[in-house]
């Protein structure tokens, strides 16, 4: 009997000792990596209390991150599905800070398919301004371009849209999205006035087509359409022509759009004996320009027997604007 107890009190010894054993393992393991716990199915690393969820990583330094995202250090969170990067944003942050609507003075931080490009402004208002490619642009025809939050000089100094002029140019920056219409139109985001200078004498020319408008009206009435011919006009880019005949409508209340006497009649417009039915034609012929002092002529013409001249024009620019005297003027 006591041989009995004595053998089942080893039992007991032995099964005392393994869990000793089991145990004091398990502390040794616990120990070697201090602070660190993991949940089923999860993953944490910690410099002292991480912690994180089922199917989901925390970062050290006390980062947390939401269903199915990740979460990197310094106090960063991620919403769903998202992921953050440092010093307390979050994935679901606007990365520029920015509002529907607001511009960055920094370009850099423009979206989409941002660009900057140079344009000269062929006239200007309160609201928005009409352009033309300039320099290196490769963006062909008018632009009608609502204005934008930030303006600057050439010094990079604030400037105010009064401050804008005809024949300046300007540098663009913008969304880089243009609605497809003529003239096409955007709004810039920053506008930067450059030093340089579109052709001075497309102020003068604006002036003169809309006197050649005002006189003999009654041979704009019943008009829908306005030609222009400035061939001659060797001042004036072509971008600069296209802008002119397309303000120049504007004076005689229709459309206006570049053409010659030949295009009219080959496009069946313009009949040799009766004229323009419903429209009229205006041709402007640059015989000398010294740069300060140019010479021409100008007429608008309806028919045979309707068309007013302007003969012997002489236009001289001083102190910053143009003044003219017309020789002779007749009409038919």
């Amino acid at each position: 009997m006591k041989k009995g107890y004595r053998r089942f009190g080893v039992v007991w010894i032995t099964v005392f000792f393994l869990i000793c054993i089991s145990g004091c393992g398990q502390k040794t393991a616990a120990a070697g990596n201090p602070g660190n716990g993991a949940g089923m199915d999860s993953g944490a690393a910690s410099a002292g209390e991480s912690a994180a969820g089922d199917d989901r990583m925390g970062g050290s330094d006390g980062t947390s991150a939401g269903p199915d995202g990740m979460g990197g250090g310094d106090g960063i969170s991620a919403g769903p599905d998202g992921m953050g990067s440092g010093d307390g944003t979050s994935a679901e942050d606007d990365s520029d800070g920015l509002k529907p609507g607001q511009a960055p003075v920094d370009t850099e931080g423009l979206s989409g398919d941002a660009r900057t490009e140079r344009f000269e402004i062929l006239d200007v208002d309160d609201k928005s301004m009409l352009v033309c490619g300039a320099g290196d642009n490769d963006m062909s025809g008018l632009f009608r371009v609502g204005h934008g939050p930030v303006l600057e000089n050439a010094d990079g100094k604030p400037a105010r849209i009064s401050e804008l002029k005809s024949g300046m140019i300007v540098e663009l920056s913008w969304e880089g999205y243009v609605l497809e219409s003529y003239p096409g139109q955007f709004g810039y985001q920053k506008l930067r006035i450059t030093e340089d200078m579109g052709s001075r004498e497309l102020e003068f020319y604006k002036q003169l087509i809309k006197n050649l408008a005002e006189v003999d009206p009654g041979l704009n009435d019943g008009i829908t359409q306005s030609y222009f011919d400035l061939t001659m006009v060797g001042s004036l880019s072509d971008a600069e022509k296209e802008g002119l005949a397309y303000m120049g409508g504007t004076s005689f209340g229709a459309w206006g759009e570049l053409a010659t006497e030949k295009d009219l009649v080959e496009s069946g417009a313009l009949d040799p004996q009766k004229g323009l039915e419903h429209g009229i034609l205006v041709t402007i012929e640059e015989t000398s320009n010294s740069g300060s002092q140019l010479t021409c002529s100008a007429r608008k013409y309806r028919s045979g027997t309707g068309a007013y001249y302007f003969s012997d024009v002489t236009a001289t620019y001083k102190d910053g604007a143009w003044t003219y005297k017309i020789g002779a003027e007749m009409i038919s």
